[in-house]
């Protein structure tokens, strides 16, 4: 077709200069409408794709530790629950019965505790009270008695002054008088003593009836005891009561959930999953002849059915062995996961081992003749008429691994230089174009 081509245009080209005149029919192939991309440096990535298995780093199959019937299920299949959320209850049975049970006994054993304490502590408190309340009256009577002695004193003396004639008959009655009230004085202070002993009596023998009460209910240490037992009891039944709620241990994902409310729990059945994956771990199996270029931190990327990049993780785990019968090692990369994602799935990977800087450019700009791959590169050329018009030139290519949408340029093309990236099949050296020119995409095609 090319050579059929090239006669045809050297035809023309004869019949022109043998001075036949001009055909009156435009023999230029009209314009083929075509979108154009401007090639730029981008980077080109030496990479190797894998397959690789998910796998969340946390997961945990529920199960109850009693057996049971359903009485409520809190969740739904897919669910986001924290840890410590209600997952399934199960029908309580007769130990709620025995932790009431073992609550009240409880309760009436402290109560007890608290009235033997307080019988003994007020016994105590006022025996102390009446016991000090004593000391100070017989202080007080003391004072009294030496007050009388210094009085009576002063009597005597001033009898024998008047006596003597030395002091009048009226201070005699006055220091009279001072005796009889202080004598008065002391009395009553005696006789506050004797109300003191006797409260002091009636104390003694409060504070015996206490002692005797708290001897006498030897059950106050028993009642101790048995509350030490009764709150065994009750925390290994509170436990039993508790496993009729199943929980979830961990936050994450809940898994598959056949039950419904009614159904019979045996003990240990497997109720559901709950599965963390905010993050999940990639395994990939790494031929050992790639080992001088696995290391850590390598950028690994999840991609699609089309090459395009889903999610980007790094390796952050090399195994220090080879699988003798795989000769493979295996390596892990941990991805962040907004739920696109699932534990368990295989997936294709993309490792990249390094980048340089290099063209890239569009499969669907690439045509093949027998074997050869070859891109239409936009020039400037004439019309027939003379006038300036954008051709295409079909241009030989050196190309290298497909990175997303496109190919790597080996060599054939430079940067600055316009491809054709629509209608290719309608294209030859040489035709004519009208074209729509579009920014080459050479950074990262495949994200």
């Amino acid at each position: 077709m090319k050579l059929l081509g090239a006669a045809l245009v050297l035809s023309v080209f004869i019949s022109a200069c043998g001075g036949n005149p001009p055909s009156t029919q435009d023999d230029q192939s009209p314009a083929v409408p075509v979108k154009l991309q401007t090639l730029e440096q981008g980077t080109i990535e030496n990479s190797t794709e894998f397959v690789g298995n998910l796998e969340a780093k946390e997961r945990v199959t529920l199960v109850p530790r009693i057996e049971g019937r359903i009485m409520k299920i809190f969740v739904a299949e897919g669910d986001k629950v924290n840890r410590g959320a209600p997952i399934v209850e199960l029908q309580p049975t007769k130990q709620q019965q025995e932790v009431n049970a073992a609550v009240s006994s409880v309760n009436l054993q402290r109560e007890k505790l608290k009235v033997a304490q307080a019988e003994l502590k007020a016994a105590t408190a006022e025996q102390a009270l009446i016991a000090a309340e004593v000391e100070r009256t017989k202080a007080d009577l003391e004072d009294a008695e030496a007050k009388v002695a210094l009085v009576e004193s002063n009597f005597k003396r001033s009898e024998d002054l008047v006596a003597q004639g030395a002091q009048s008959q009226q201070d005699l009655a006055q220091k009279q008088d001072d005796l009889n009230s202080t004598i008065a004085q002391r009395d009553a202070q005696q006789e506050s003593l004797n109300t003191a002993l006797k409260a002091l009596q009636k104390s003694k023998e409060q504070f015996k009836q206490a002692v005797a009460s708290v001897d006498s209910q030897k059950a106050a240490l028993l009642q101790a005891e048995a509350v030490l037992q009764a709150q065994g009891e009750l925390g290994s039944r509170t436990k039993n009561l508790q496993v009729n709620r199943v929980v979830a241990p961990i936050s994450g994902i809940v898994g598959n959930l056949p039950l419904k409310v009614g159904d019979y729990i045996n003990f240990a059945q497997e109720l559901t999953t709950i599965t963390r994956n905010d993050v999940l771990e990639l395994n990939i199996n790494v031929k050992a002849e790639n080992k001088s270029k696995l290391k850590l931190g390598l950028p690994v990327e999840i991609v699609d059915t089309q090459g395009s990049t889903k999610i980007t993780g790094k390796i952050d785990s090399i195994s220090p062995t080879v699988d003798q019968q795989t000769q493979t090692i295996l390596a892990k990369a941990s991805f962040p996961n907004e739920r696109s994602l699932r534990d368990d799935e295989y997936v294709k990977v993309r490792v990249i081992w390094d980048t340089r800087p290099g063209i890239l450019i569009p499969t669907e700009s690439v045509s093949r003749i027998d074997g050869q791959k070859f891109v239409f590169v936009a020039q400037p050329g004439e019309s027939q008429t003379g006038e300036p018009i954008q051709v295409v030139k079909q241009k030989s290519v050196e190309l290298g691994a497909i990175q997303g949408e496109n190919y790597q340029v080996l060599s054939g093309l430079e940067a600055g230089e316009k491809i054709a990236v629509s209608s290719i099949l309608d294209l030859r050296d040489g035709v004519p174009i009208a074209s729509e020119s579009l920014k080459s995409d050479n950074s990262k095609t495949n994200q």
